[in-house]
């Protein structure tokens, strides 16, 4: 019986000292997370481009990952990083990103540096994601970013021992990527905007420039007209310029025959002069050369305007009149024919009144070219626009009218109305002439007619219907033979409608017109003489207004086709020369 009792009472000691090895009176420390990293590319031991899309996860043996801190650190020379370290961290949340690493020369060592902080740190709900951190001299979150603890930086004093220490880095040999440039692109159908494929000697180009690197390293742009082999045809602007305007003024083509210099100007009205640029060629085909250069020096490949020259022209016209005629008339065989036949009597009335000058000889710039019928009647409505019209209306297409000491545009019933306004608009401000001619079409737009008054000197335009009853309104869509439009005001002569039929027996101008309404800083200086006296029943009220002179005296706007008002005594001739020299002020 002794003997057992023995046996029992060293069981019960052997037992009892081991309890107390395994369980300690106080619990362990806290152990710090584990950091693994790894890059998408199988090639990180190589020269590399300086964007990297990065992997990490952390391992924590007593509890779990609360997050990660990433750095990017320069020219670290091993893959290995002592703590506390002076890098400046990002605070995320995620384990993985598109890290660009900001490469400013040819080559460089980045290192990428992961820390996992676990669930100890009680102090995360302060950080958001892609806040500073750093951990000299003990961890603190960076609120100014100025890389020193002061001000109203917080100090994150939980982070100590919720911190990898060890951190998981990779080494990255990077070497630069040269940036891309590319031209703007048109918001509506994504389409590279082209030049027209002929201008006269204004052009306005836009671009856009990336880089793998960080857009932020594109340091300057160049350009170049057709001859890029030395550095003096070379012209540089500041990454901040996206878009310039080329103008070569009348003062420097007027005399020349070869290539001259043109103007660079930046941004819209009024535009900021930056230099000048060779080799515009007149009369002949250009091409624009584009580069973009990174801060490790290194340039893009050429982009060039147009951007197959092969299949594609900008073909640059030398200005060689006063007058430039806009030619707004839809293309098909009636209105081409029509067309024709204004830009003759034009020329024959020009050369006739202003003997000796270059009116006659006008430059002509077609803004219908490459409309559909529907496209030229919905232009607002569909932002489409003739071929030759450019497509940076602000600069390009005023400047161009500023070439010129008067505009003639000429139009069917359906104007292109927002080249008008913007083109107009600004001309006539900067001191341009403008003679406007235009009829109106049966089914009026409110749209339109806004934008018609925004530059003409009309307040409205009447949207009487048509009517051939008793009914009488301030609209027809007919004018008989030998109509005479009466001056309203003294020196301008009487017009009359001619007698040209465009098919046997007709008596009478087939299209829509309508009277308008001049606004209060304009005068009327035309009316239809009453229909009584040409048809029977007469057709339309009174004697309605159709010809309108602004009280500056740089606008006039002709609502009927003046180039059909030579009848009677054909004073066209005379019409112009008073226009031109009396009012207008010009030779």
């Amino acid at each position: 019986m002794n003997r057992v009792r023995h046996i029992v009472l060293i069981v019960l000691a052997v037992t009892a000292w081991s309890c107390q090895q395994d369980l300690p009176n106080a619990p362990k420390p806290n152990q710090p997370p584990a950091t693994r990293l790894w890059l998408s590319s199988n090639q990180t031991l190589n020269e590399t481009s300086s964007r990297q899309h990065a992997y990490w996860y952390g391992e924590d043996p007593d509890g779990f990952v609360r997050g990660f801190l990433i750095a990017t650190p320069e020219s670290v020379a091993a893959a290995s990083v002592s703590y506390p370290d002076t890098f400046t961290y990002t605070w995320t949340l995620r384990n993985d990103s598109i890290i660009g690493l900001p490469l400013a020369k040819q080559r460089s060592l980045f290192t990428i540096v992961a820390r996992s902080v676990d669930n100890t740190f009680g102090q995360h709900t302060l950080l958001k994601e892609g806040d500073a951190v750093r951990l000299s001299p003990r961890p603190y979150w960076d609120v100014n970013r100025n890389g020193m603890l002061d001000g109203s930086d917080v100090e994150l004093t939980s982070m100590n021992g919720a911190l990898d220490t060890k951190s998981a880095a990779q080494l990255l040999p990077i070497r630069n990527t040269p940036p891309k440039v590319y031209y703007a692109v048109n918001p509506v159908d994504s389409q590279t905007v082209q030049q027209p494929e002929s201008t006269f000697t204004v052009a306005t180009f836009s671009w856009y420039g990336t880089d793998v690197d960080g857009d932020n390293t594109i340091l300057t742009y160049r350009l170049a007209l057709n001859d890029t082999s030395t550095a003096d045809r070379w012209f540089s602007v500041t990454s901040a310029v996206k878009s310039v305007t080329l103008i070569a003024p009348r003062n420097r083509t007027d005399t020349a025959t070869g290539d001259v210099e043109v103007n660079v100007y930046t941004g819209t009205a009024p535009l900021q002069f930056r230099g000048t640029l060779k080799g515009l060629k007149l009369n002949a085909k250009n091409v624009l050369y584009l580069q973009a250069k990174d801060v490790a020096g290194e340039y893009s490949t050429a982009a060039t305007m147009p951007s197959n020259p092969l299949t594609r022209m900008w073909y640059v016209k030398k200005p060689k009149s006063k007058l430039l005629v806009v030619s707004d008339y839809l293309h098909t065989s009636s209105s081409l024919a029509e067309r024709d036949t204004a830009l003759r009597r034009y020329s024959r009335a020009l050369l006739s009144s202003m003997p000796g000058t270059t009116y006659g000889n006008f430059d002509i710039m077609d803004v219908g070219y490459g409309l559909t019928a529907d496209e030229k009647q919905n232009q607002l409505l569909k932002q489409k626009f003739g071929s030759l019209v450019p497509a940076t209306m602000n600069p390009a297409l005023f400047e161009t009218f500023k070439l010129f000491s008067m505009v003639l545009w000429a139009s069917d019933l359906y104007p292109s109305y927002l080249p008008a306004q913007i083109g107009l608009f600004k001309y006539t401000q900067d001191g341009g002439k403008v003679l406007f001619s235009s009829t109106f079409p049966a089914n009026v737009s409110y749209s339109d007619f806004d934008a018609l008054v925004d530059f003409a000197p009309i307040d409205s335009v009447s949207t009487d219907a048509s009517s051939s009853t008793t009914l009488h309104t301030n609209t027809d869509n007919r004018v008989p033979f030998k109509t005479k439009v009466l001056s309203l005001q003294p020196g301008f002569p009487v017009l009359a409608f001619d007698e040209v039929p465009s098919s046997p027996g007709q008596t009478f101008h087939s299209f829509s017109w309508r009277r308008v309404y001049k606004n209060s800083d304009a005068q009327y200086l035309y009316e239809m003489d009453s229909s009584k006296f040409y048809s029977s029943p007469f057709r339309y009220a009174g004697t309605p207004e159709i010809g309108v002179m602004n009280n500056a005296r740089n606008f006039i706007l002709i609502a009927v086709p003046l180039h059909k008002l030579n009848g009677g005594s054909q004073n066209l001739p005379a019409f112009f020369r008073r226009v031109i020299v009396d009012e207008f002020g010009l030779n």
